[in-house]
């Protein structure tokens, strides 16, 4: 794939441009390098079309944010990846809402940005022309991703999650929020939509300065959860009953969001969960 693949890098300081060109091009991308967003506009215009673009936000004359706006508008469909030293969580939801692939905080390693870069290639090439697009809503402080039932955008939704409690929680509390929000999530795909990429997701996230709320939910037609048997009591007979239906290993994801999150409630339907982690 990365013989095709056009990467645009937008990116003021010389050092941090210099590594990605050479790294990005060593891993057999085309790659252009601007050194700000004003270059990196005219670039998309006279070089494009790009399979995906990295930018910092702190530029002169045209910033990343400014940036983001302008190629979602001219190009709604390139991924865009954004890298800053900034951990700023009011800065992490603006470029949510503004449909940024990921939020990659610098200092970072080239495991990293080869995982990020590999993944947002590979989603962008395997998305229909005709796919429904996801719609980013913000109501009530609530922050909430519209989109299709895919794997991809969970994904997309945990990440940012994440980069927002990064200074908030230990590394234990980060992977029990990672933990709930792909087991629910997944939940959500899989029993609430049936798989149905016709149905869409809801993911929601309201950050407090004391917690972070998160919500999923999906459009199948609920279930009651009180029903739901402990899968602790009988695991072998779980992975049977589960390979029986075609379904993935696992089958303990409100038993595991239950153990990790503060609180964890489904609406009368049973087709919403809204979870709770607070930050100590």
């Amino acid at each position: 794939m990365s013989d095709a693949c056009k990467i645009l890098v937008a990116e003021d300081d010389p050092r941090i441009r210099t590594i990605l060109e050479r790294f990005l091009g060593a891993a057999g991308y085309h790659v252009t390098a601007c050194e700000n967003g004003r270059e990196a506009l005219t670039a998309f215009e006279q070089e494009g079309p790009f399979d995906l673009v990295l930018t910092d936000v702190n530029m002169p004359e045209v910033g990343g944010e400014e940036l983001l706006r302008e190629l979602k508008a001219r190009a709604p469909r390139v991924p865009v990846v954004v890298l800053t030293a900034r951990n700023d969580p009011q800065l992490i939801t603006e470029l949510f809402k503004q449909d940024a692939y990921r939020y990659l905080c610098k200092p970072f390693t080239r495991e990293d940005l080869q995982a990020v870069v590999h993944a947002a290639l590979a989603e962008a090439g395997e998305e229909p022309e005709d796919d429904r697009r996801a719609v980013i809503r913000d109501e009530d402080g609530w922050v909430e991703l519209n989109a299709p039932n895919r794997q991809e955008y969970l994904d997309r939704f945990q990440a940012f999650c994440e980069a927002l409690i990064a200074s908030r929680l230990d590394e234990r509390a980060k992977n029990e929020l990672k933990i709930a929000v792909q087991e629910l999530g997944q939940n959500a795909i899989e029993w609430g939509n049936r798989l149905d990429e016709g149905r869409a997701i809801r993911l929601s996230y309201k950050l407090m300065d004391d917690r972070i709320l998160i919500r999923i939910a999906d459009e199948g037609p609920g279930f009651d959860p009180a029903k739901v048997p402990d899968p602790t009591v009988d695991p072998i007979k779980l992975i049977e009953t589960r390979e029986s239906h075609g379904k993935r290993p696992g089958g303990f994801g409100i038993h595991l969001a239950r153990r990790v999150m503060d609180t964890v409630s489904y609406n009368e339907t049973g087709n919403i969960v809204t979870m709770e982690k607070r930050f100590r």
